[in-house]
């Protein structure tokens, strides 16, 4: 069974009506629930969607990024 997002940790940032940027390990720390892995349904239909449309933000997602770096 999936945990449950504790959505109200994330009270804080939303209050200030500033953009904010959260790592899906920052995220799970602050929740404790990991985000979901469907992109659509992150940004559409989850609770955490629902909730931010509700307080009129956005969810933007942004894939981990992979850098090769020469010896």
């Amino acid at each position: 069974m999936v945990k449950r997002a504790k959505l109200e940790n994330l009270n804080q940032y939303f209050k200030k009506g500033e953009d904010f940027e959260l790592t899906d390990a920052q995220y799970e720390k602050k929740t404790g629930a990991p985000l979901p892995k469907d992109k659509y349904y992150l940004r559409s239909k989850s609770a955490l969607a629902k909730k931010a449309m509700e307080l009129g933000f956005e969810i933007e997602v942004i894939e981990k990024k992979v850098i090769f770096r020469k010896n």
